[in-house]
């Protein structure tokens, strides 16, 4: 059987950390359930795919003035899927084949969640549960053939 979560790996300074500490925070108030990290992250990056390009492209602009990135490194489990979705979100907004890190789309989601309404939290963790389960569901149904 196969794993459906990996460990993402983010460096922080100790903005960053503020960051992702206020993004989970934020999020657990808006939907009022206990989440994990790697939780928050993925429905920040759910969140974002609901943003226009042009404001995620002005988030990335700024996003080195807020020097969230840093030595300390933190690992978070989440489903596979997050990569994928946040690599999605990266070639969309490539110029001229330059594409976003991965990492500074997790950041600017992060930093995006926290100005999200809570209703669309709650739907973006809606909709990430529902990927979180689709590699399971397919596995399933590869099984009882």
């Amino acid at each position: 059987m196969s794993r459906h979560s990996r460990t993402f790996k983010l460096q922080l300074s100790p903005a960053g950390r503020d960051l992702l500490i206020d993004a989970h925070c934020h999020l657990i108030r808006s939907t009022r359930q206990l989440l994990a990290w790697g939780t928050t992250l993925q429905v920040a990056v759910a969140n974002l795919e609901t943003v226009p390009p042009d404001t995620i492209k002005e988030l990335l602009g700024r996003l080195p003035a807020f020097g969230y990135t840093g030595g300390t490194r933190y690992f978070l489990g989440a489903p596979k899927g997050l990569n994928e979705s946040a690599a999605g979100i990266a070639r969309l907004l490539s110029v001229d084949g330059a594409v976003p890190t991965l990492a500074s789309i997790y950041l600017v989601a992060l930093q995006q969640s926290l100005r999200a309404d809570p209703h669309d939290l709650v739907t973006a963790l809606d909709r990430a549960k529902l990927r979180a389960r689709q590699p399971v569901l397919a596995a399933r149904d590869r099984s009882e053939l």
